[in-house]
């Protein structure tokens, strides 16, 4: 049995991670990485060298990136159903909608920035736009309960916090829609959510000494 260390923080990107994790049933110890001088100290930098969260210690490999992190472990739990079977099609549009959540950063951090844009712009850049990325997102929520395969996997862990950042937690101009939200609130009932948000808090609780 491979031993999970997950180094996070409250209010952090991790969030996804620590949901994915109790939705695979691990066993994991938690090491929570306050933000600024702890998150780039030695000691954690020996962890991940960007000094930032969250990162899972499986054995010996450190894996970073959110994403990446909740595929591992849907791969690591078969059993859970968590993720397409390998080499069938929708394995292939899991890949698809894993890497598309890329333009979908990028597009928000653009508009919060209010980073200008035009046709030359739009042509250069992976993502268009952000009306035509998300726009994108949206047709296919409107269609499907799920991100792919017909069910709940790693990847509605990722663009329910995806989306409930963009849209409730730090709202970006002009992405709120009933389809997002219809997206978000399904799977912000799910049992391990729920879990997750009762620690969430704890934690914020012992930060601020309460």
């Amino acid at each position: 049995m491979t031993q999970f260390t997950f180094y996070t923080s409250p209010r952090s990107r991790g969030l996804c991670v620590a949901w994915m994790l109790r939705e695979c049933g691990a066993a994991f110890d938690t090491v929570v990485v306050p933000f600024g001088e702890a998150m780039k100290s030695a000691d954690y930098l020996a962890v991940n060298p960007m000094g930032k969260v969250p990162a899972l210690k499986a054995g010996n490999t450190v894996i970073t990136e959110a994403a990446a992190i909740i595929t591992f472990l849907a791969e690591q739990f078969p059993e859970r159903g968590l993720i397409p079977p390998a080499g069938s099609l929708a394995r292939g549009e899991y890949y698809r909608w894993l890497c598309f959540a890329i333009h979908l950063e990028y597009a928000a951090s653009d508009r919060r920035r209010h980073t200008p844009s035009d046709a030359e712009r739009r042509k250069a850049i992976g993502y268009g736009d952000l009306d035509t990325a998300f726009g994108v997102l949206r047709d296919h929520l409107a269609r499907h309960e799920f991100i792919v395969g017909g069910r709940f996997s790693a990847l509605d862990t990722y663009y329910t916090m995806l989306l409930a950042q963009f849209t409730r937690f730090l709202p970006v101009e002009g992405l709120a829609c009933d389809v997002f939200d219809a997206y978000i609130d399904r799977h912000f009932v799910r049992p391990a959510f729920g879990e997750t948000m009762v620690w969430e808090e704890a934690e914020l609780a012992k930060m601020e000494g309460k």
